[in-house]
């Protein structure tokens, strides 16, 4: 059993290291973000006498060339704080690891809801939720279901395949409205799982509640 669960709330009425100056993230590339790829570089990176990065060399590829330079670029926008340089990362260099990792959203705020995975401890559900899912839309929440304010928890059955996506996908619990239960399994169909958790059986809760606007 999953300890995180989706909530979707309704509203009736409507630094890097400590050693970087400046170390930003280098981007995704699209191609991969789409093809939901994932991976790691690691290079070893030589600092010239500003603190800027003036080589970077890869020593361990990601298995995919995108990532491998963009990881490569990005680094070249780096700089090290002068008190942090050491005399090896002018010759030898230094080593660093570049992770691509994808992440679906914990939360979102639309103008008539809200909606985010939580649990008991918050802490415990986010981690649990983020290192299983790349991508997880949020199930929608029909108008005619908040304005007959229709609630209930879905409980869907599902296991990962190979490529990360939701098979073999069950109603376990309805929520007693099927408007609802469809929204929920709808959603959860298109979901995308990390692909080291491939064969793993999960069960989402979705959760679906009216309540009163607070912001």
């Amino acid at each position: 059993m999953a300890c995180w669960s989706v909530i979707l709330l309704a509203f009736p009425n409507a630094a890097r290291c400590s050693d970087w100056l400046k170390s930003p993230q280098p981007k995704y590339p699209n191609a991969a973000l789409k093809n939901y790829t994932e991976g790691s570089v690691t290079l070893r990176i030589l600092i010239g006498n500003d603190g800027s990065v003036r080589e970077s060399r890869i020593i361990k590829g990601s298995g995919n060339s995108s990532l491998d330079t963009a990881a490569q670029e990005g680094v070249l926008k780096w700089k090290m704080k002068p008190s942090a340089i050491k005399e090896t990362d002018f010759t030898k260099g230094r080593e660093e690891v570049i992770e691509f990792r994808q992440q679906a959203s914990i939360a979102a705020r639309y103008p008539d809801r809200v909606a985010y995975f939580g649990s008991k401890t918050a802490a415990i559900g986010e981690s649990e939720f983020s290192k299983l899912w790349i991508f997880a839309p949020f199930p929608s929440y029909p108008l005619e279901a908040r304005a007959l304010h229709q609630q209930g928890t879905v409980r869907i059955r599902l296991t990962i395949a190979n490529d990360g996506t939701p098979q073999g996908i069950q109603l376990v619990q309805s929520s007693g409205y099927p408007l609802l239960d469809q929204c929920a399994t709808r959603a959860v169909a298109l979901w995308r799982a990390h692909k080291q958790y491939a064969g793993r059986q999960t069960v989402v809760p979705i959760t679906y509640v009216v309540g009163r606007r607070r912001f």
